[in-house]
C-alpha cells in the first residue's frame, strides 16, 4: 500500500515539474515577444550568431531616438560608411570596460566607420549621465521598446553587429570588440 502511495506522489511531482517548466517557457516566450515583429521597422530578423560570421544579409533598418535629440536611422549610412552597432546597458560591467575602447576606435576611425551605441531599454536620464561619466562621444540610440534588439536577435549586452558600407551584416562580435574588427570593415577587398 505504501509503495503505491509513493509512486502516486512521484507521478504528481513529475506532472507538477513539467507544468512549471511549460509555464516558464510560455512566460519567457511572451516576454521576448515570440516571433512577433511588433514595434519593429525591420522586415527581417538577423540572427545574432555568436560564431561570428553570418551569411550576408541586408541589415534590418531602424529609426530610434538619439540621445541629445533627433533620430538615428540606420539606412542613412548605407553607401556612405560601414557601421558598428554596440548593444549595451548602463549596469553592464563588461560594457563599462569595453565602451571606452570602442570610443577610442571611433575617435581614430570616425571618418571611415560609424559607431552607434544602442542602449537597451533604459531611462533617458540614466543613459545621459552614464555616457557623460564614461566620456563616450559616439552617437547613442535609445531602444526603449527593444525594436532594434529584436530585429538583430540580440539577447544580451556588450554585443556588436558589424555592417558593411552596402548595408549588409558582416558578422556579430559578442563581448569586447577589437581594433581589427573595426578596420576589417574598411579594409575589405
Amino acid at each position: 500500500m505504501k509503495k503505491k502511495s509513493y509512486e502516486k506522489g512521484s507521478s504528481n511531482i513529475i506532472v507538477a515539474i513539467v507544468a512549471v517548466v511549460v509555464f516558464i517557457g510560455i512566460a519567457v516566450y511572451a516576454t521576448q515577444g515570440g516571433n512577433s515583429a511588433k514595434n519593429s521597422n525591420a522586415n527581417t530578423k538577423t540572427p545574432a550568431s555568436t560564431s561570428g560570421e553570418v551569411a550576408k544579409q541586408v541589415a534590418p533598418d531602424f529609426s530610434l531616438e538619439k540621445l541629445g535629440g533627433g533620430t538615428i536611422t540606420l539606412a542613412e549610412y548605407r553607401g556612405r560608411k560601414p557601421v558598428v552597432l554596440d548593444f549595451w546597458t548602463t549596469w553592464c560591467p563588461n560594457c563599462k570596460r569595453d565602451m571606452p575602447h570602442l570610443n577610442a576606435f571611433y575617435e581614430k576611425y570616425k571618418d571611415k566607420v560609424e559607431v552607434i551605441g544602442i542602449d537597451m531599454q533604459e531611462n533617458h536620464s540614466l543613459v545621459q549621465k552614464t555616457i557623460s561619466d564614461w566620456g563616450i562621444t559616439f552617437p547613442i540610440a535609445l531602444d526603449v521598446n527593444g525594436q532594434a534588439s529584436r530585429a538583430y536577435g540580440v539577447r544580451y549586452t556588450n554585443f556588436h553587429i558589424l555592417i558593411d558600407i552596402d548595408g549588409n551584416v558582416v558578422r556579430a562580435v559578442p563581448g569586447d570588440i577589437s581594433e581589427s574588427d573595426i578596420t576589417s570593415l574598411f579594409n575589405q577587398n
